[in-house]
C-alpha cells in the first residue's frame, strides 16, 4: 500500500509534468498502477458513504425526523444545537 506522503508526492510529480507539457504527458507504468488503484479506493470509499448515507436518510424517514432539522440542528423543543442541554 503507498502511503499519504508518497501519493501526494506522485501527485505533485504529475501536476509538475502536466503544468509543463503542451500535448502528451508520459508517465511510469508503476506510477499509472498507484493512480489507478488509488482511484478504486476512492470509489469504493465514495459507494460505501453513499450507501451509509441512504441508509441514514431512510432511517430518519421512518423515524418521522426531516433531515433539514438535523442540517440546522433545531430540535423539537426550538433549541439550536448550541442550545441545547443548557438550562
Amino acid at each position: 500500500m503507498t502511503s499519504d506522503k508518497q501519493l501526494e508526492s506522485l501527485r505533485k510529480t504529475l501536476r509538475k509534468k502536466l503544468l509543463d507539457a503542451s500535448a502528451d504527458v508520459s508517465i511510469a507504468a508503476a506510477d499509472l498502477r498507484t493512480v489507478l488503484d488509488e482511484l478504486g479506493r476512492l470509489q469504493q470509499s465514495n459507494d460505501r458513504l453513499r450507501r451509509q448515507n441512504r441508509r441514514v436518510r431512510l432511517r430518519l424517514q421512518r423515524a418521522g425526523i426531516d433531515e433539514a432539522e438535523i442540517a440546522d440542528g433545531d430540535s423539537e423543543d426550538g433549541t439550536t444545537g448550541s442550545d441545547a442541554g443548557k438550562e
